[in-house]
């Protein structure tokens, strides 16, 4: 079998010391993922890579069949993009420490679609039931695409109406995307209704990988980082929500926030983003204006034009698109 060169970035990605940093070492050193594979003990070590790691890595290979990890991947419908990749999203290629390779159930065709991240607590409140739709279905009317981590709460619930509407969201997990490590095991319905919308699943983990609590962390720079903007609807101060707006702040994306009750735990994180300088939401909007985009389903209707001969209209539309 003639493997691609991003099955051998998944080679290296099978040893867990080799995290992002070491990743992008080898990209700098080799011209193929192919050849940082095949490299000597020595040769990775020239190069930077610790001696026990460039051992650890050489033993891992030996054992290793690479064409039969392909074909367990395609097995559970996985597949795998290298950001070298055409169709690696444009805005990840901007965030420190990028996820070399990325795992994907579903669709990734468009690297630079506008995508919008809605992450928040597990202990959602009813406040947080009724204001999630309120602002995600005008963004979903609207042509993004929602982001988020498919956890129990304000994530699931952000999916829940991409979904119900038919509509594309991309759910990024902190372990394989294998039905064996699928987390959480409640949402594999969820997950399966992502993907018959035209959604993803997205990881930088290889399958079989547990949910570790340090994933979760490093997940979310990915959520903030394949979006324009990162909304926080509900989350205690506590809360790793709050990472995934410091990695937006960091990765110079926006961050807005949804006001709440001052004595509800789960408004804390969001009144306090607020005081140090996030945008407020009460409508969706208020997004959908900061991002330069149409504001209502109506409006966008309401605003065709029809060109005067068959050109014109031709032209009108890919001026829209």
């Amino acid at each position: 079998m003639l493997l691609e060169d991003s099955f051998y970035l998944h080679g290296l990605n099978l040893l867990p010391q080799f995290g992002p940093a070491r990743l992008a070492l080898l990209a700098k050193h080799f011209d193929s993922f192919k050849k940082a594979y095949e490299a000597s003990e020595a040769r990775l070590t020239t190069i930077g890579i610790d001696n026990d790691v460039a051992k650890a890595f050489v033993l891992l290979r030996e054992k290793l069949n690479l064409e039969a990890e392909v074909e367990k991947m395609r097995a559970e419908g996985i597949n795998i993009l290298s950001f070298r990749d055409e169709n690696y999203p444009k805005l990840l290629l901007e965030i420190p420490k990028l996820p070399p390779i990325l795992y994907y159930k579903g669709l990734m065709e468009n690297n630079d679609e506008l995508c919008v991240a809605v992450v928040g607590t597990r202990q959602i409140t009813n406040y947080g039931r009724m204001v999630v739709p309120q602002l995600v279905e005008p963004l979903v009317d609207a042509g993004c695409v929602i982001v988020s981590g498919m956890a129990f709460g304000v994530d699931s619930a952000a999916h829940e109406v991409a979904v119900k509407k038919g509509r594309r969201t991309i759910a990024v997990l902190g372990g394989g995307l294998d039905e064996k490590s699928l987390y959480p095991k409640h949402h594999a319905f969820l997950a399966k209704q992502i993907l018959d919308a035209g959604g993803a699943l997205l990881s930088e983990y290889p399958m079989d990988t547990p949910n570790f609590k340090q994933n979760f962390v490093a997940r979310n720079r990915i959520i903030s980082g394949l979006s324009v903007a990162t909304l926080i609807v509900e989350c205690d101060l506590e809360s790793g929500t709050l990472i995934t707006a410091k990695h937006a702040l960091d990765q110079n994306r926006q961050v807005y926030a949804v006001p709440g009750p001052i004595y509800s735990p789960q408004s804390q994180g969001p009144n306090n983003l607020l005081k140090m300088g996030a945008k407020p939401i009460t409508t969706a909007n208020d997004i959908l204006e900061d991002l330069n985009l149409e504001t209502l389903p109506e409006q966008q209707s309401a605003k065709a034009v029809f060109g005067d001969t068959k050109e014109e209209t031709i032209l009108l539309k890919l001026l829209n698109h």
